[in-house]
């Protein structure tokens, strides 16, 4: 693990990570989401603009849950569907 420091909205935070591109680019995320709700909403606290862009990442993150789902899905049809075809 290594140790680095993200920049959100204005703030430092210390952070231990696998992958340090991955936890920069998950950060730099969040501060364009808590960004861009701040322009909506500009009388909004941090925390507040911090929670507003936590559930829509929980949405996005629920959405593409379902679709790697149904992705699934399909792939375990084509695999019978493949398997039956070959025992013909």
């Amino acid at each position: 693990m290594e140790k680095i420091d993200v920049n959100v909205y204005g703030d430092s935070y210390p952070l231990r990570t696998g992958s340090r591109e991955l936890t920069e680019n998950a950060a730099q995320d969040v501060d364009r989401a808590m960004r861009l709700y701040a322009e909506k909403a500009p009388t909004f606290e941090p925390v507040k603009l911090a929670v507003l862009s936590a559930i829509s990442f929980a949405e996005k993150n629920i959405e593409l849950e379902e679709e790697l789902e149904e992705l699934r899905q399909k792939i375990n049809r084509i695999n019978v569907f493949i398997g039956q075809s070959l025992q013909e």
